[in-house]
């Protein structure tokens, strides 16, 4: 673990804008619409049964198997890998919707 030091009074840099980074992620950017499974305490009844409990995840698509489809919230750099990845079910999923494609289909970000 490395431990970096933030120096919070320190005077801050001016804005800039934000540009496409030079290399861009292989994995696509993907939105998956899919069924929580949850867990209430307090159901009453079948009444109380959410039957459209639908969730959105957006991340970058880094597995898509038979059983999960797996989203990363972070790329690493350096190949090191991918970090906070939600792993779900298939069998859950509604929809997905690409937002990005990948690296080798996307245009060439503009200088």
């Amino acid at each position: 673990m490395r431990v970096v030091k933030l120096d919070l009074d320190a005077p801050q840099p001016s804005q800039t804008s934000l540009r496409p980074a030079p290399v861009a992620p292989a994995q696509p950017l993907v939105l998956v619409i899919w069924r929580d499974a949850f867990f209430d305490f307090d159901q009453k009844s079948s009444d109380d049964f959410r039957s459209e409990y639908l969730v959105h995840t957006v991340g970058f698509l880094v597995a898509d198997g038979r059983t999960f489809i797996s989203l990363a919230q972070e790329v690493l750099p350096d190949d090191e890998g991918f970090r906070a990845v939600t792993h779900i079910p298939r069998s859950v999923v509604e929809r997905i919707v690409f937002l990005h494609p990948p690296a080798e289909e996307a245009p060439p970000p503009a200088e």
